[in-house]
């Protein structure tokens, strides 16, 4: 007679998957605790992204000269690094997106049937619409890259009345013009209207996304919850006001 072991509901141990590389795959992409931490770390890692980013798009309001030479910094002076970095924070957030969607479809198979008494007095909108939202931005961040990135979504109409491609504006440095191209970018009503309607979600994704970070890693009681949700609300009305500063001001003409 053939004996069966009791799995352990926290994942195999180390000596049932082995050590190293191996082990680490189980722990972490095979057991719902696991597949929650590493959505938690590689959200942190996007949030930190975002707020780089906006900042230094807001160089935007020191002039021509400040933010076309943080992107010559980033394109040219960083050389192979940029595009380093590229491809890990496109693997963040390919994870990201990947456990999160692995862990929803979990979910409702572990109960396709839903409860019949819906117990929903601890969720709001933001927690109800994370993989909503999610999705939405993941296909915003596919816009943004093929807008402003690749210059596959929209050029730039010269004085003699022809488009001139994004990644051809150089300054009188001969860097790239980032200053006109995000001009040109969010002068147009649709484009800024994307964007906005992005950065909203993106406000409604981190406002719950932040201090649920905290509550998976397990830094966060009931004493600080309040305070730990004051922090996530200010970390993505930060990014809100930021973002949406840019287009609003190219989009009004207080910046051209």
């Amino acid at each position: 007679m053939s004996s069966t072991s009791a799995i352990n509901p926290k994942g195999p141990s180390v000596s049932e998957a082995g050590k190293g590389a191996t082990a680490w795959a189980d722990t972490y992409l095979n057991t719902t605790v696991g597949q929650k931490v590493l959505v938690a770390l590689t959200g942190s890692g996007l949030v930190g992204f975002v707020l780089f980013h906006m900042i230094g798009n807001l160089k935007l309001f020191s002039g021509p000269e400040s933010i076309n030479a943080y992107a010559n910094f980033l394109k040219h002076d960083l050389g192979a690094l940029i595009w380093i970095a590229r491809a890990g924070l496109l693997g963040i957030f390919a994870l990201h997106l990947t456990l999160a969607l692995r862990l929803k479809y979990q979910t409702n198979a572990a109960r396709p049937i839903g409860y019949y008494y819906q117990r929903s007095a601890q969720a709001n909108p933001a927690s109800k619409t994370m993989l909503q939202t999610g999705l939405v931005i993941g296909a915003f961040v596919i816009f943004h890259l093929a807008h402003y990135t690749f210059a596959l979504v929209h050029d730039v109409t010269a004085l003699d009345g022809s488009t001139v491609n994004y990644l051809t504006l150089r300054d009188a440095k001969g860097h790239h013009d980032v200053y006109t191209m995000l001009i040109a970018g969010f002068s147009t009503w649709w484009i800024s209207a994307i964007y906005l309607i992005a950065n909203v979600l993106l406000f409604v994704h981190l406002s719950h996304g932040i201090p649920s970070v905290f509550q998976t890693l397990g830094l966060v009681n009931r004493r600080f919850t309040q305070v730990v949700k004051m922090i996530g609300y200010g970390i993505a009305g930060t990014v809100l006001i930021g973002n949406l500063a840019i287009v609003l001001a190219i989009w009004t003409g207080a910046v051209k």
